[in-house]
């Protein structure tokens, strides 16, 4: 009996340490110890895998860009924009402890009685877990055809946790509007015939050059992936007039708490642009082909160029 008892306790023994050092990306070893610290992922080791990670993200932006039209862009917010993607891993092994993608996106609503523009921006946190290591996970979504539809060890997809994610916005706000009238319409509507196609390759200009002068600028702080959203704009339907511009933005960064989790912080910006004159002359300005300096700094009609209007909204 006596022989039979100490194997019984040596088993439960065994068996209390085994469910202490099993879950959802418990630390084992070494790395349970007090010196035990949390880094991002490309920080880990002597040969730090900034350019992998960096690649890493550009690569699964691009993926979700192709997938977001028929899929999460197809709700209240039909121009999701992905942020950066953050991981944890632990000091020595490089264990990752929380991985977090954020996203935000923007939609806006014209108040047809007063021209106000009412944006609405938004951002997401996306978190998952993955059983394995900074190294190893690099090394899969470098290798896979389709990083964000690869099966993850431990867990589904990228994909598979974006799903829910998208259900819980974060920044919401409940928005009244003037009752219907004509006075004034969204800018992107004031035109029925192909004159459209201007106001859409104006946004697409000043966005592509928010993404130039961003790493010198608004991308230099702490909010290093400011992304440029929807810019919004009520025009006077009998003139043309620009009255009211808003251009939102939204960014993210992280910070590491001691258990590893990542402290993300996402943020947007709602701008103010100023324009004083026709929505013809401002996509004049905005589309011109002689003109060689970036649409952002272009002057505007009234004086003034978006850069100048946002510079201090942004990041502040």
């Amino acid at each position: 009996m006596k022989k039979l008892a100490y194997v019984f306790a040596v088993s439960l023994i065994a068996g209390l340490a085994s469910c202490a050092t099993t879950g959802t990306n418990d630390l084992s070893g070494d790395e349970q110890d007090s010196t035990t610290t949390f880094v991002e992922i490309q920080e880990f080791g002597t040969n730090p895998a900034e350019d992998a990670w960096y690649s890493i993200n550009s690569k699964l932006q691009s993926e979700f860009n192709e997938v977001c039209g028929d899929t999460f862009c197809e709700g209240d917010f039909p121009n999701i924009a992905a942020l950066r993607l953050y991981c944890s891993v632990t000091s020595k092994n490089a264990t990752i402890r929380d991985c977090a993608w954020a996203f935000t996106a923007s939609t806006h609503e014209i108040d047809t009685k007063t021209a106000a523009v009412i944006p609405h921006a938004v951002t997401y946190q996306c978190h998952f877990k993955p059983k394995t290591t900074g190294p190893k996970l690099i090394t899969l979504l470098t290798n896979s055809t389709d990083a964000i539809h690869a099966t993850l060890p431990g867990m589904g997809s990228i994909y598979d946790t974006l799903s829910d994610c998208f259900g819980h916005p974060i920044g919401t706000t409940p928005v009244n509007v003037s009752p219907l009238t004509t006075t004034y319409v969204d800018a992107a509507d004031y035109y029925t015939s192909s004159a459209s196609q201007g106001w859409t390759a104006s946004v697409k200009n000043l966005h592509t050059a928010f993404d130039n002068v961003c790493g010198d600028t608004f991308c230099s702080s702490d909010y290093s992936d400011v992304q440029a959203l929807d810019l919004g704009c009520s025009v006077t339907k009998s003139s043309g007039n620009m009255k009211t511009c808003i251009w939102n933005f939204g960014g993210s960064y992280t910070t590491i708490a001691k258990n590893g989790a990542l402290a993300l912080v996402s943020k947007t910006w709602s701008c103010p642009v100023q324009v004083h004159g026709t929505i013809g002359q401002m996509i004049s300005v905005l589309t011109s082909t002689t003109d060689n300096t970036d649409a952002i700094h272009r002057t505007l009609p009234g004086g003034t160029s978006a850069y100048d209007s946002i510079v201090g909204c942004v990041t502040r």
